[in-house]
């Protein structure tokens, strides 16, 4: 493989009929959709997404949302985002680890063609429909993918100082109450 390829211009279809693989590092700093209202993102290595993407051609029957001989993109993101909580307002790093499998397909229309086949309560993992190309912008997916893997509520398991007792009250544990339910019950034995 040429290690001089541009990531924001791949020929989709070949990787995935080759069952190539290629990965690569980027600047969060440089993702201008996903720095878009975040905090300032770490410098040098601590502020780089690591992708890697792995080209297949599907086996599946169609039960899973795949069809023999469809082209398809395994992609994989790692990164440490900083964000703010929305608790504390304190900083603190993210880690994402995410994965996914792209389906390339040849245009817009085809991208909604089997959503009559997906149950709303299935619990099956369908690809996620791309529309490929051959110059390909798998930057472009990386992005996605941080996009979509970012809480919309981001926030501390435990924020800092809450065990010395700082922090705010909604990190307090809650009063137990009894049970509305339980209230109605005693309510309906009194004479």
């Amino acid at each position: 493989m040429n290690a001089h390829f541009d990531p924001r211009r791949v020929d989709a279809y070949a990787l995935a009929s080759q069952g190539r693989q290629l990965e690569g590092s980027i600047a969060l700093a440089r993702l201008s959709r996903l720095v878009d209202g975040l905090p300032e993102q770490a410098a040098g290595e601590a502020g780089l997404a690591h992708w890697q993407v792995q080209g297949a051609i599907g086996r599946g029957t169609g039960k899973t949302g795949v069809i023999g001989g469809q082209p398809l993109l395994h992609l994989r993101v790692q990164a440490d985002l900083t964000l703010e909580c929305q608790r504390c307002g304190e900083l603190f790093t993210y880690p994402v680890d995410a994965a996914c499998t792209l389906q390339l397909v040849d245009s817009e229309e085809d991208l909604d063609d089997d959503l009559a086949l997906q149950d709303e309560d299935s619990t099956e993992d369908y690809p996620d429909k791309v529309v490929g190309s051959r110059q390909f912008d798998l930057l472009a997916q990386v992005e996605d993918e941080l996009i979509l893997n970012v809480p919309y509520v981001p926030r501390h398991e435990v924020c800092p100082g809450a065990q010395a007792g700082a922090g705010d009250a909604s990190q307090e544990p809650a009063i137990e109450r009894p049970s509305p339910f339980a209230v109605l019950e005693q309510l309906k034995r009194k004479p």
